[in-house]
């Protein structure tokens, strides 16, 4: 069919030569629902599938669940045996479009799931081929399950896998995964995401607005949108760091084949384990012996960061690139062999779940990660962070990018006949980098460690448990040196004046070129405070209180204001931090109106300003430093006369 849009100009996506005239091909594919013997297997919360929502209305339980997990048909040859052929393997066919050089590696990350598949009984259950040149079918068939190849305008990045399900049964009837160009380059494709210049949202909701919109669904996948920042990283990370060759292909084959075998766990009914990087100590990520036997993380359902060691002879694996634990385990769950009588099998999954108290299996998923401020309680399911204990990890990081690759950027950035892009690229990366961590370390502050298991798991450890006051303080203690000291974002003055993005034709901003230093910092330190500052988070420290919570309200925000201002009460204070310090101001006033804060938490809010008021009356400092201080003054007065 084609489309004539009559009172429309050129105007339209890169994709069309011209928005006036649109031809479009709708192609409709039906596939049959099978009649067979297939049997529903029931969710449970202690692992994570994809499901059918049913609830038994006539049921008097408190939980009158009956929830159907997706799965595929998987049926051993030989029912007798512990681990057999299987009847019909999901079979995978490699898009005819995919570069040659890839297919090997993509073929071999996919065929990887026959690892833990093999585990719970199936032997071969995953086949990869290639689609033939000369097919009478096309990708879009849903009958084949293919591992398309796409090179968007505007990507949604690395790749995503949708599939189908039948309604009555959770049976998985077929499944796409789609992979972008732009994830093997590494290019910056949506650079206004990492150079948010405006103060009025923070640089996490920016990018989940560019990313996925306001409201995000839990069965969109983001991994390749993540992992394509992270590849970003790497690739600049060795560039400035001199690593070999036989590195970067190993680097190259880690992530692509973890792409891969994410978004395939998607379509055999998997969905996000956002807890399982937390397995592993700092330390034990530069083991490799230790990383190949158990892995960085206990699953490829995770969002976790790249592992980039500060250190270079400590560098283990980049990425896992096979199943982990949790994979083992929870394939073992939705599909090992069942039994016919219905308490046997119940006494059987039971068996199974029970080893949900393992270190090593734990478990959560989109509902309960942290990715937003304020949103849910358990540091550990995050996303961009890494080991067992995220904040050093994070501060070895930001180390990584200020002492290791930042001063070398303008040197290795710079070459003649070039333009500045890829400096910028660079820069923005390695800065955002940063920021991403800060915003995984502030997320332990008033953290509840939550535990999933039930009576009978075999772990003897309560629902919730604060997070000791130790590791809250080394959260702000690396807060405050990292993200609001005086001299946290200090800049090589040249390096700034090289900022430049490449001019095409009319795509220079509207606001002007020049970089947005000011903001883009801003933007960071905004990002942290929005957490910080959440009436959640503030509530929550209050609340856990009264069930072990030993860095109470009244500490915390001393010990923020204090970060914040006590550095340069009697100095001039410099420019970044002067609009730091009118930002939390500013947040605090806002609070004292905030309906949904705690009325306690209110009363901390009016004691920091008053503290502020006091710390606003210093002599000291050059002209511009008591003009700031005034506006301070300014903001707390109008605050209290409200």
């Amino acid at each position: 069919m084609a489309f004539d849009g009559q009172g429309m100009s050129t105007f339209g996506s890169a994709a069309l030569t011209d928005g006036r005239f649109v031809n479009v091909t709708y192609h409709q594919s039906l596939i049959a629902v099978p009649d067979n013997d297939f049997k529903p297997r029931r969710d449970d919360s202690r692992v994570g599938y994809f499901m059918t929502s049913v609830t038994d209305l006539t049921s008097p339980e408190v939980t009158p669940y009956r929830d159907m997990i997706h799965r595929w048909d998987l049926r051993k040859k030989d029912p007798t045996a512990a681990v057999s052929e299987v009847v019909e393997p999901i079979t995978w066919w490699i898009e005819n479009t995919t570069p040659e050089e890839l297919r090997p590696i993509i073929k071999e990350g996919v065929e990887k799931w026959n690892i833990a598949f093999e585990k719970s009984g199936f032997k071969n259950a995953v086949v990869v081929k290639v689609q033939p040149d000369d097919a009478t079918w096309n990708a879009g068939d849903i009958r084949y399950n293919v591992l398309r190849w796409t090179s968007s305008p505007n990507p949604p990045f690395g790749g995503y896998g949708p599939s189908f399900v039948n309604p009555r049964t959770g049976q998985i009837l077929g499944a796409d995964v789609m992979l972008e160009y732009v994830y093997v380059l590494g290019r910056l494709k949506m650079e206004e995401i990492f150079d948010i210049a405006g103060v009025g949202n923070s640089f996490e909701e920016e990018k989940a607005v560019a990313f996925y919109g306001m409201d995000h669904d839990h069965k969109l996948c983001e991994a390749g949108a993540i992992m394509s920042e992270q590849v970003l990283f790497g690739q600049n990370a060795m560039a400035l760091s001199g690593i070999s060759d036989i590195d970067k292909d190993r680097f190259l084959v880690e992530s692509i084949q973890r792409l891969v075998l994410h978004e395939v766990g998607h379509t055999l009914g998997l969905n996000h384990n956002m807890k399982g990087s937390s397995i592993q100590s700092v330390e034990d990520l530069k083991n490799m012996d230790k990383m190949l036997k158990e892995g960085m993380c206990n699953s490829v359902m995770e969002y976790p960061a790249m592992n980039f060691a500060l250190n270079p002879e400590e560098q283990a694996l980049f990425y896992d690139s096979k199943p982990g634990a949790y994979d083992d385990w929870a394939l073992e769950f939705g599909y090992s062999q069942g039994v016919d009588n219905p308490e046997e099998e119940e006494m059987r999954l039971q068996k199974i779940l029970s080893k949900s108290g393992d270190p090593m299996l734990v478990f959560g998923n989109d509902g309960d990660d942290m990715r937003s401020a304020g949103k849910a309680i358990d540091p550990m399911v995050n996303i961009y962070d890494l080991s067992s204990d995220p904040v050093a990890y994070g501060v070895d990081r930001i180390k990584l990018v200020e002492d290791r690759l930042m001063p070398g950027l303008l040197e290795r950035y710079t070459e003649p006949g070039e333009s500045h892009m890829a400096l910028r690229n660079a820069y923005l990366s390695l800065t955002g980098e940063k920021a991403r961590q800060l915003i995984v370390i502030s997320k332990h502050v008033g953290g509840i460690s939550v535990s999933r298991t039930i009576d009978g798991d075999g772990i003897d450890k309560d629902p919730f448990t604060p997070l000791s006051k130790e590791d809250q303080l080394a959260a702000m203690d690396a807060l405050s040196t990292y993200a609001f000291a005086p001299d946290a974002w200090n800049m090589d003055e040249e390096l700034l004046r090289h900022l430049q993005i490449q001019r095409r034709g009319f795509n220079q901003p509207y606001g002007g070129e020049d970089p947005r230093i000011h903001g883009r910092v801003l933007n960071f330190q905004n990002a942290v405070l929005r957490h910080l500052l959440h009436p959640n988070v503030l509530t929550r420290i209050t609340d856990s209180e009264q069930y072990g919570n030993e860095y109470g309200i009244a500490e915390y925000m001393d010990d923020l204001t204090d970060a914040i201002f006590k550095a340069d009460t009697d100095k001039s204070v410099n420019s970044i931090r002067q609009n730091l310090q009118l930002l939390y101001t500013k947040n605090l006033a806002s609070y004292l109106g905030n309906k949904k804060a705690l009325p306690s938490t209110k009363s901390m809010a009016l004691y920091e300003l008053n503290r502020i008021k006091g710390f606003a009356k210093s002599k000291t400092g050059n002209v511009s430093t008591k003009a700031h201080r005034q506006h301070l003054t300014l903001i707390i007065e109008k605050a209290l006369e409200n």
